[in-house]
């Protein structure tokens, strides 16, 4: 099963080499603040007034496979967000278009950042692979008024 303490770390590097990237119209959307939960639940309360762009994830839930003593492996279902209260009505249609589309972009080099050093093998042990590609999902109001989007995937590693 993945580490909880790896999974975080990973996502603060890979949070900070996004972050250095970002051109100045991006600025403002920078990951600000990174949250770790048990479950979606419990974000509500982690959120509650966060202000900027949050990277929030669940601590993975993992599904065992095991067909011998030799050929066994745990499929880690990861999900995380890149989201940003967004009090509803104050935004026109257009505007809302806007910040969904930068946060879809910061989603998205996040994404790649992250798949290199899943692909990589730079990531819990030298024996795990993405197992399950990204499922990315817009998210409105959720966690008590947060915008953006979720990814979820699975990461298969081979330590019980």
């Amino acid at each position: 099963m993945i580490g909880i303490k790896q999974l975080r770390t990973l996502f603060q590097e890979v949070a900070a080499e996004v972050n250095a990237e970002l051109d100045d119209n991006m600025l403002s959307f920078k990951v600000k603040k990174i949250i770790v939960s048990p479950t979606e639940s419990h974000l509500v309360k982690k959120l509650k007034d966060q202000a900027g762009v949050v990277l929030a994830f669940r601590m993975p839930s993992a599904d065992s496979a095991i067909i011998d003593a030799d050929n066994y492996a745990e499929l880690n279902k990861l999900l995380f967000y890149i989201i940003e209260k967004i009090d509803p009505g104050t935004h026109s249609d257009e505007k809302e278009l806007d910040h969904y589309n930068m946060l879809q972009k910061l989603t998205s080099a996040f994404k790649l950042k992250l798949m290199d050093r899943l692909m990589g093998n730079d990531f819990c042990s030298t024996d795990n692979e993405l197992a399950k590609g990204f499922h990315t999902e817009f998210e409105y109001q959720e966690f008590g008024g947060f915008n953006g989007l979720s990814v979820s995937f699975d990461v298969k590693d081979f330590y019980l």
